[in-house]
């Protein structure tokens, strides 16, 4: 969203410096200009807003309630970051594979939940087709996380993929038997 904001304002100003003596553009251009370009970034804030609320639905649809109760708790806009992502979503079990520590730690740490969606998170649509041929993917987090594909199973870091191709907004959820700790 900072992305749209600074385009705008660099729209406005270079819409104000391009205006010669004969076409001078006017207070009223630049404002315009200006509002146009907070539309559009409303625009985009308005549909991220959508693909969280369509995110936490999706999850709940599908068996994963304990992820959308973590997810429920965090502003999803700052997990996904882009229009298109690939989310790898633990499932129910995989919240049992946690520490009490690490439990703790993501159930009481807004911070830590965001961090730690994070790296669940790619910032490109990736379908189950494109992570079978890819040997590594990066998260939003950071990290890079090494796949693996050995017959039918697929695993991407130390968890594996056992759904895929989950459809939410301009993204894919891809259900995982693990957490990817950063």
């Amino acid at each position: 969203m900072q992305r749209f904001i600074a385009v705008a304002l660099i729209a406005a100003t270079a819409l104000a410096a391009c205006g010669d003596d004969d076409d001078a553009v006017t207070e009223s251009d630049v404002e315009s200009a200006v509002d146009d370009a907070g539309a559009a970034v409303t625009d985009v804030a308005e549909e991220l807003d959508a693909t969280a609320t369509d995110m936490e639905t999706t999850l709940r649809d599908n068996g994963l309630d304990s992820l959308a109760g973590i997810v429920e708790q965090v502003d999803l806009t700052e997990v996904l970051g882009t229009e298109t992502f690939t989310f790898f979503a633990p499932n129910d079990d995989a919240f049992t594979t946690l520490t009490a520590e690490q439990t703790a730690d993501l159930l009481t740490d807004p911070s830590q939940i965001v961090e730690t969606l994070r790296n669940h998170t790619l910032d490109t649509t990736v379908t189950a087709g494109d992570l079978t041929s890819s040997e590594q993917v990066s998260t939003r987090a950071g990290e890079t996380l090494d796949v693996t594909v050995d017959g039918d199973t697929v695993m991407v870091g130390d968890v594996t993929v056992v759904t895929t191709d989950i459809e939410v907004g301009d993204g894919v959820i891809h259900v995982v038997d693990g957490f990817l700790i950063p």
